[in-house]
């Protein structure tokens, strides 16, 4: 049981599925913005052989985390329904929307979810659904049955904080925060919440009296996570480019960065991109600002650039 890469191509991903290998589980990871609904969208339009993967399972919502971290137990029940074994090569990809926070930042999502509890052996389609297409590929109305799977996960908390770490890291000062929300919620030039927080809680009917505060936190550069796109052909930046991208908003991707966002989606993006630079020290504030913004002394939040 060899390593795969990160990042898999339409053309290596079909050669992939040509060969047939007992080991392949591909996952469609896509968020679906309401009223539309994602298995829906899964079920009229797939990969041969995807499985659709719900990210609400297992997740326990409340108002200051709606995209909470599942529990482990559940998860790995979960994952075993999907046919996933240790063994498994996981690919995972989502479809094309209109919102940017909602494009690609799922595949990252569940690349790091997956890492974090002990799965390793996984895979991003680059591009997604919408680069399938356009370089021709099939999709399927067809929908797979699985036999269970055997995967066993292994929870590291070592890749995420919880808000009171994130509190002592802010006050401290010595790591880089990296928050990927776009520049008009850090600057606090929107209203909050902002429009994927509002998403997020209405998915589970928890946004009726949620006050979120607008900036960012003290010492936090400015990162939004789109940059991680080539926007031409909506694939993965090369390594090149992603050493470019953090240079220009003066990160240091061989330091330690604590990544934030919304809702703990998009801040995985960071995790991804420092990842396929070879550095694995990038740790997620899976809280995020939903969480901040309503938790955080006012000496907590800013709006003025760092």
């Amino acid at each position: 049981m060899g390593e795969v890469d990160t990042i898999l191509t339409s053309l290596e991903l079909k050669q992939r599925i040509d060969v047939c290998p007992d080991d392949l589980v591909i996952l469609d990871v896509s968020i679906v913005p309401p009223p539309a609904d994602g298995q829906d969208a899964y079920n009229k339009q797939h990969l041969p052989g995807a499985i659709y993967f719900d990210q609400r399972r297992s997740v326990p919502a409340t108002r200051l985390i709606p995209f909470s971290l599942p529990d482990p137990v559940k998860l790995q029940e979960y994952l075993r329904t999907l046919g996933i074994n240790n063994d498994s090569h996981i690919v995972l990809y989502d479809r094309d929307f209109t919102l940017p926070d909602l494009l690609t930042n799922a595949n990252a999502r569940i690349w790091w979810l997956l890492k974090a509890h002990g799965i390793t052996r996984v895979s991003i389609l680059t591009g997604g659904l919408r680069k399938w297409l356009a370089d021709g590929y099939p999709t399927t109305e067809e929908i797979p049955h699985p036999k269970p799977g055997s995967v066993t996960v292994q929870f590291n908390p070592s890749l995420w904080l919880t808000y009171p770490e994130m509190v002592d890291l802010v006050a401290k000062g010595d790591t880089q925060i990296v928050d990927t929300r776009e520049p008009r919620y850090f600057k606090g030039e929107a209203e909050e919440p902002s429009e994927p927080s509002t998403l997020a809680l209405e998915a589970f009917d928890l946004l009726d009296d949620v006050h979120i505060k607008q900036g960012h936190m003290p010492g936090a550069k400015n990162l939004p996570f789109f940059n991680i796109i080539n926007w031409d052909t909506y694939c993965i930046k090369t390594k090149e480019e992603l050493e470019q991208m953090f240079k220009a908003h003066g990160v240091d991707p061989s330091k330690p960065i604590v990544s934030t966002c919304y809702i703990g989606y998009t801040a995985c993006s960071i995790a991804l991109a420092t990842h396929l630079l070879g550095h694995d020290h990038t740790r997620v504030y899976y809280g995020s600002w939903t969480e901040w913004g309503q938790r955080a002394k006012d000496d907590m939040v800013t709006k003025e650039d760092n």
